[in-house]
């Protein structure tokens, strides 16, 4: 399944790691992702409806889907895919 995404791509690696962090980016790019919708950081309040966001929850990275995000800034998500590094 490949992932179709118009918006934002946050992705948290939760590590210092700057290799696994250029790995988790190579396999989104593998599976559908624009490498110009990828951000690395850790604020999720950037993201709004639609934008996914990207964790690393080792030996996989969790890709979310924000579906909802409340004027309070509350923000929905559900887990659509997981990707091994």
């Amino acid at each position: 399944m490949s992932l179709n995404c118009t918006g934002k791509v946050l992705l948290t690696t939760n590590t210092s790691d700057e290799g696994i962090a250029q790995a988790a980016k190579q396999r989104l790019i593998e599976n559908g992702i624009h490498e110009s919708q990828i951000t690395l950081g850790y604020d999720i309040q950037v993201l709004e409806k639609d934008d996914l966001y990207v964790s690393y929850d080792p030996p996989d990275l969790v890709v979310r889907l924000v579906y909802d995000k409340k004027p309070n800034g509350m923000i929905k998500m559900k887990n659509i895919k997981m990707i091994k590094i």
